[in-house]
């Protein structure tokens, strides 16, 4: 009996180590950093890249904007670009910020959340900083497949607020995808970023 009430208390205590799992606010801007650190090729092109920018995510509509500065590939240049994805409407705009050329590609992907991944196991906290000003972040894995690719998702989230911090994934194709938020604040500090543009060519 008594080993029986000790087994039940480490479950117990295991159980209550493991935290609930957070939501993230629904609708947010971040600066956001993104690249491929591995430079591996696949169907014979570089899925190299280094992208940093501002980002908003809008889960309620299921809507994107990315202003980002970054480069792409083989290409030695740097582009800025804006894309606005509208996932309810399968439709990417993409235009070149400097040459105001626009074009408007089909989403062939189901909507990406940052929330924690559904099948995510929690794999323990760390700390960033010291003393007063140090923030507690947990970790979550997901080695579900996704995109048809097999998978594993690393995420990272404050304890405290339960802002997004990184969002990264590994697959056996294209190797090791970086992707971090900081700065993180609610709402959208321009409302017309979700206007698609006019005049963009069709891609598909």
């Amino acid at each position: 009996m008594r080993v029986a009430l000790a087994v039940l208390a480490l479950v117990a205590v295991a159980a209550a180590q493991i935290p609930a799992r957070c939501s993230i606010a629904k609708q947010f801007e971040a600066r956001q950093v993104k690249f491929d650190p591995n430079r591996r090729s696949y169907h014979n092109h570089t899925s190299e890249y280094q992208i940093f920018g501002r980002y908003s995510y809008d889960e309620l509509n299921k809507r994107k904007f990315h202003h980002e500065e970054g480069q792409f590939g083989s290409d030695p240049a740097f582009h800025e670009l804006y894309i606005l994805e509208l996932y309810n409407e399968n439709k990417m705009y993409v235009t070149d910020v400097r040459s105001r050329e626009c074009k408007v590609y089909s989403i062939d992907r189901p909507w990406y959340s940052h929330q924690i991944s559904e099948h995510a196991k929690f794999r323990g906290y760390e700390i960033i900083g010291s003393g007063t000003e140090s923030v507690e972040l947990s970790q979550w894995v997901d080695e579900t497949p996704i995109f048809g690719h097999n998978n594993t998702r690393y995420q990272t989230f404050t304890v405290k607020g339960c802002a997004p911090v990184r969002d990264d994934h590994h697959n056996k194709e294209t190797g090791f995808h970086y992707e971090e938020f900081s700065d993180v604040t609610l709402g959208f500090h321009d409302p017309n970023i979700w206007i698609p543009p006019t005049g963009c060519q069709t891609m598909f």
